[in-house]
């Protein structure tokens, strides 16, 4: 599992880096065509978060930050399909921040959670080498 870990803690980076910077043209006024792209990349960090919170449901003692995780991941996914419509206006740059923020966070939440999944995994390594001794 935590050559899992790796694999989608890179996935979320990409993509969420990748959301990120077609984020920032988008308020830059460039790149309004890759709408569609920016909201793939935002879907497979959510799938790639939800992933991620499982596996540290069962391998970890973290479960409290996999929930949380799991409830965030949705949350950047309701806001980020429900941005458009919210706050239109002078006002709209608001929501904007707040959808970076949201997104930022995810990325912070997938890196912790890959993080504990190798702690764990070296502690519970670690453990049984002790044992064996």
């Amino acid at each position: 599992m935590e050559i899992s870990a790796r694999v989608l803690n890179i996935l979320i980076r990409a993509c969420g880096g990748a959301a990120l910077a077609l984020g920032v043209a988008f308020w830059l006024g460039y790149a309004r065509a890759l709408t569609v792209l920016h909201i793939r990349f935002g879907i497979v960090v959510v799938l790639s978060l939800w992933v991620l919170a499982a596996i540290a449901w069962w391998k970890t003692t973290r479960h409290s930050l996999a929930l949380f995780t799991t409830a965030w991941a949705l949350a950047t996914l309701v806001f980020g399909m429900m941005q458009a419509q919210l706050l239109p206006g002078p006002l709209h740059w608001i929501v904007k921040v707040a959808h970076l923020g949201v997104g930022v966070v995810a990325l912070g939440l997938g890196a912790q959670l890959a993080t504990a999944i190798t702690v764990e995994r070296t502690h519970t390594r670690g453990a049984k080498v002790a044992e064996t001794r």
